[in-house]
């Protein structure tokens, strides 16, 4: 299976996730030899506890993609200079 290095396609959000859901925090645990939990969490520190709100199975090369995605954002000031979605899709 060849995996694309970029796709420009439409994407179409469920009406049950256009609100997302909150996370803080993030953590990736191995499944198998290829596969990985990208598990994201609301974590509180006052109680020093987490708890996953969503858990994507992925490749180990996306976790590779993702993590040079994440390395090619902007910095400007120490903040991450990110084009935020719109309602109708990147601005």
């Amino acid at each position: 299976m060849t995996i694309k290095r970029s796709v420009d396609c439409d994407v179409m959000v469920p009406s049950d996730l256009i609100a997302g859901i909150f996370a803080n925090a993030f953590r990736l645990v191995r499944d198998t030899d290829r596969e990985w939990f990208l598990d994201f969490l609301a974590y509180s520190a006052a109680e020093d506890k987490a708890i996953v709100v969503a858990r994507v199975r992925v490749l180990e090369e996306f976790i590779l993609a993702i993590r040079k995605r994440l390395g090619d954002i902007t910095v400007t000031n120490n903040v991450p200079q990110i084009t935020s979605p719109g309602p109708t899709g990147l601005q």
